[in-house]
């Protein structure tokens, strides 16, 4: 059973119906490889993911990690090494991406100086705006328990509340009961 107050496993219910037909998925921060392994055990045949990470240690545990599972034959994977906002911007060879996720702040087990950035974020997710198919799915965990992570999560706020209704459905998920500061979740939907 998923536990509703933690936004890492919430937002499982939502990849897991877009993964239905998603032909193109990025993991634009893809750290340890946990979140792109869940979405490969799940992507349909001819499935092309994704995983961005600017940190060559979390590129390797994630290819590490889904070389040492069963990913079937006919999902292809593509690792880049480069920041989140300039390898949607430039390394992708899809030109339409059916689901995005981001799991903002630091590789866990490692540095926790090398952090996501509120701007490097927000142009990652403007360039997944103009890629995503109609009903295409972007995801954001974020974790304002940092004042860094309070920093990012305020500018994304900020941001996202902006969007154009007509173009986007915008949703921010939070744990009302929680002590803490614990992660949110953002949900943007292309209509």
């Amino acid at each position: 059973m998923i536990n509703i107050n933690n936004a890492v496993q919430f937002q499982h219910l939502i990849w897991d119906r877009a993964m239905k037909k998603a032909k193109v998925v990025v993991d634009a921060t893809c750290g340890n490889g946990h979140d792109l392994l869940y979405l490969a055990k799940r992507a349909q045949k001819g499935c092309h993911l994704y995983g961005i990470d600017i940190q060559m240690k979390a590129i390797k545990s994630s290819k590490d990690l889904l070389q040492s599972n069963d990913i079937a034959p006919e999902v292809s994977l593509t690792f880049i090494h480069d920041s989140h906002d300039l390898a949607v911007a430039h390394q992708l060879k899809d030109k339409v991406i059916d689901l995005m996720i981001f799991n903002l702040g630091y590789l866990p087990g490692s540095n926790h100086e090398i952090i996501t950035k509120p701007h490097h974020t927000i142009d990652a997710i403007k360039e997944g705006l103009n890629k995503l198919s109609k009903s295409g799915i972007i995801t954001i965990v974020a974790y304002p328990g940092t004042p860094e992570g309070m920093d990012e999560m305020k500018s994304l706020i900020s941001y996202l509340s902006d969007l154009e209704q007509k173009l986007y459905n915008v949703c921010h998920w939070q744990p009302l009961n929680q002590v803490n500061n614990p992660p949110e979740l953002f949900i943007l939907q292309k209509r």
